[in-house]
Formats: structure tokens, C-alpha cells, sequence
């Protein structure tokens, strides 16, 4: 009899002791995704969020610059964190805004427009469940930039983009750049048609303000204007405007055209000064070289102007009235022998018979011959005569008409001008062609700098 109840009490023991145990649930697994369930994790993690409290003492913002966008913010927070959360698994990241979530204050310093904390409410925040979160403020910023304006339009520019913190001190935001070391991103870069990217670097320095320290980043870039557009169009033609001053000179003034010529030069060159002042960065920091060799021959052309108008008075001057005696003497001293006017023959002031007769001769002698003397075709007075003549007409020497002057003057300041003009020109386009060999040469070669988009 005990035997038989001992063993239903067992079974019944071992029933209530295990049952517990057999059943007992599965622990739950993550749920599937739903826009409730989004709903009830932004409600876990944003209950008690503060969006101007910092996520920790000290908040390290990765930075890197992106030529399309400010590309990219990259901070923790660990107020965003729900990996460990196995309920929502299944909900890898989400979005929010400026609006509520904290983001560091940041100010590009050198902006030209508007200096203010970089603020883009329509660009959401991506925010991982590991609390990494991810910002790219896209816009245009202008930047304060040196100009200098020594070569235009052969000239390199170095320009930078200041990111600095606003309000939080280095021990509060420390900006440094993103993991991969990659400061600029020229992922969506395009090549420009005026100016091509020599190089590009990116450094991260202290500054001190209000006697705090505050993390800034320097993104600079060193651009070099492509030379074919103003080669074409402003050095070219300004060079050839340069040497149609010397054809002033050249140009007879018997055609009544040299004033006419010299004006439309002037005009010209005053013309193309005022496009190339519109041009040129507004500075006085440095005088372009092209701008000096433009008031330069400006200077000659008007110059040359004036120059036309005194020889073509003195050109023009009546034959009656006489040359004077130093004006003589500096055109025979001076003007004649850098022009070689005479230097086969000395200039007589009568035109010797061209007959071989005696009788020409004698009759060219006779009428030069003073009234003492007689004629006497027997052959002794016409001697004499011919002797006396020939002394004579050796010592007379003929001075140089108005015309004469005229023509030397404009041969000299035709030379002059041709000198002038022709070093003026190299000098200048080989100091800036120098120049721009030369920056290409301290950068590298396109290809070592553009070689990789992440570099």
C-alpha cells in the first residue's frame, strides 16, 4: 500500500518542481522595425535631452572640408546611444535637426558676409545607434583673401578658410580632423576656367581670445589664373599698341595723318587701362606689373604726341625764314652723325656740272668767279679761275633746311621709341613669365597633387 502512493506523490513533486522550468518563456527578441517603434525609441532617448547641454566635459568634433559643403562634422554623443538596447536593433540610425539635438557653435573667422555660428535647421543630423553623429552643413562661404596682384594676370593666389569654436574653449570642443587624416575632400571638386588648383594643406593651431584658448582649424588652398584668356585678349593686344607708337614717327608728314595716329593710339591705350583697372582687384597693397608697363607707354604716347606736333611745326616752317645758327650747329654735330646723313660725301650748296666739256666748265667757273677776274679762253685766266673756284667751293658748306631737321628728328625719337618700348616689354613679360614658371615649378605637377580625391 505505501509502495503504490509513494510513487504518484513522486511524479506530482517532480511535475511542480519542474514546471517553473519547462515554462518559462524565450527571452524576446529585437522587434521589427515600425514607425511606432521609432516613435517609442526617440521618446526613450530623448526624455530629459537638453539641447544646450554638452554630452560630456570635453567633446572631440572631427572635421574635414569638402569643396561642395563642409564635409564633415562627426561628434559622439552619449545620450544617442541604444546599440545595447537589444529592443531596437533593428533601428541602425536616425534623423533630427539643430532644433533638438546639440551641435557644436562653429564660425568660419576671415567670412566677408556674415560672420555667425554656422546654422543649417534644414540639413538633419544622422545619428547612429553606437551615439556617433554625423553633420554636413552645406554653403557658400566668401573668405577674407590677400590679393596680391604683382604678376596679374600671370599671378598665384593663396587663399584660407578659418574654422574656429565659438563660445566653447579647447578644454570644451576641441576640433581636430577626421580619422583618416583627410582635412579636404575633393570628392565633387571641378575644375574652374579662370583659376586651377596648384595645392592644397590643412593645419590645426590654438588661438587665444579673452585670455581663454579656442580650437581653429586653416584649410588653405593655392590657386594659379589659367594665362590664356587675358594672353589673348589684354597682353597681346596692349604689346602690339606698344610698338604702333614707333610707326608715328616713321610715317611721312607730308600725309597729314601722324597727329590723327598718334591720338587714336593714346585713346586706345586709355581705353584698355580703364578695362584693366575694372579687372584687377582694388588694392593698394601692390601695383600690378601691367598696369605699370600700361602707364608706362602711356606716358611715351603722350609723349610722342607732343613730339608730332613740334616736328611737324618745324617741318612745316617757311624756307625764308633761316635756320638758327645753334640749331645748325647741334643738327650738324649731332643729328647728322647718329643718322649718317653725311657720311659718304660733304654737302655742297651748288650742284657741280655734270658736262666733261671745256666749255661747261669754263662758263660754270666764269659765272662764280668775282667781277675782277676776266675771261680768257687762252688758258690762263681760265686756270686761275678754276683754281680760285676749287678753293672756294670747298670751304662753302650749305646748312640743313626745316625739313632737313624735321626728318633727322623723327629718325632719332623713331630709334629711341623702338628701344624703349622693345626692353620695356621683355622685361616685364619675362619677370612675369618667370614668376609664373616658377610657382609651378615650387607646387608640382598637377598630377601629384590632384591624384587622389581623399589626399
Amino acid at each position: 500500500m505505501f509502495r503504490r502512493m509513494t510513487l504518484p506523490i513522486f511524479v506530482i513533486l517532480w511535475s511542480i518542481l519542474s514546471c517553473p522550468i519547462l515554462a518559462q518563456p524565450p527571452p524576446p527578441g529585437p522587434k521589427p522595425y515600425s514607425k511606432e517603434l521609432e516613435t517609442e525609441l526617440r521618446d526613450y532617448l530623448f526624455n530629459g535631452y537638453q539641447v544646450m547641454q554638452r554630452p560630456q566635459k570635453k567633446v572631440t568634433v572631427r572635421t574635414a572640408l569638402n569643396l561642395l559643403s563642409l564635409n564633415y562634422l562627426v561628434w559622439m554623443d552619449s545620450r544617442m546611444y541604444w546599440m545595447d538596447n537589444s529592443t531596437y536593433n533593428n533601428i541602425r540610425f536616425l534623423f533630427s535637426t539643430e532644433l533638438s539635438l546639440w551641435r557644436p557653435a562653429l564660425i568660419v573667422e576671415n567670412s566677408v558676409n556674415n560672420i555667425d555660428v554656422i546654422s543649417k535647421p534644414s540639413i538633419p543630423f544622422r545619428i547612429q545607434s553606437n551615439g556617433k553623429v554625423e553633420w554636413l552643413p552645406a554653403g557658400i562661404f566668401t573668405t577674407h583673401c590677400e590679393s596680391y596682384i604683382t604678376y596679374w594676370p600671370l599671378d598665384t593666389q593663396k587663399c584660407d578658410i578659418i574654422l574656429s569654436s565659438w563660445g566653447y574653449t579647447g578644454n570644451e570642443v576641441e576640433l581636430v580632423f577626421d580619422e583618416k587624416g583627410n582635412g579636404i575632400v575633393m570628392t565633387f571638386y571641378q575644375e574652374h576656367g579662370e583659376w586651377e588648383l596648384l595645392n592644397k594643406s590643412h593645419s590645426s593651431v590654438v588661438t587665444e581670445r579673452e585670455d581663454e584658448s579656442f580650437s581653429r582649424l586653416i584649410f588653405s588652398f593655392t590657386f594659379r589664373r589659367r594665362p590664356l584668356f587675358h594672353m589673348l585678349n589684354t597682353l597681346f593686344p596692349v604689346v602690339l599698341m606698344s610698338f604702333l607708337t614707333v610707326a608715328i614717327f616713321k610715317l611721312s608728314p607730308e600725309s597729314g595723318e601722324r597727329v590723327g595716329l598718334a591720338l587714336t593710339i593714346l585713346l586706345a591705350y586709355a581705353v584698355y587701362l580703364t578695362l584693366i583697372s575694372e579687372s584687377i582687384p582694388q588694392t593698394s597693397m601692390s601695383a600690378s606689373l601691367l598696369s605699370s608697363y600700361l602707364a608706362s607707354t602711356l606716358f611715351l604716347q603722350t609723349l610722342a604726341v607732343l613730339l608730332t606736333v613740334i616736328y611737324l611745326d618745324i617741318y612745316f616752317t617757311p624756307e625764308e625764314k633761316p635756320v638758327a645758327r645753334w640749331l645748325q650747329v647741334f643738327a650738324q654735330c649731332c643729328l647728322a652723325r647718329i643718322t649718317c646723313v653725311d657720311c659718304c660725301k660733304r654737302r655742297k650748296k651748288d650742284v657741280q656740272p655734270t658736262g666733261d666739256s671745256v666749255e661747261e666748265l669754263y662758263d660754270y667757273n666764269m659765272a662764280k668767279a668775282p667781277p675782277g677776274i676776266e675771261s680768257d679762253k687762252n688758258g690762263e685766266s681760265q686756270r686761275k679761275s678754276e683754281a680760285w673756284v676749287d678753293d672756294v667751293s670747298d670751304d662753302v658748306e650749305t646748312g640743313y633746311s626745316w625739313k632737313e631737321i624735321a626728318l633727322m628728328l623723327d629718325k632719332i625719337t623713331m630709334y629711341i621709341y623702338l628701344v624703349l618700348v622693345t626692353c620695356l616689354t621683355f622685361a616685364v613679360t619675362g619677370i612675369m613669365l618667370n614668376q609664373y614658371l616658377t610657382a609651378y615649378a615650387a607646387t608640382g605637377s598637377d598630377e601629384s597633387i590632384m591624384a587622389s580625391p581623399s589626399s
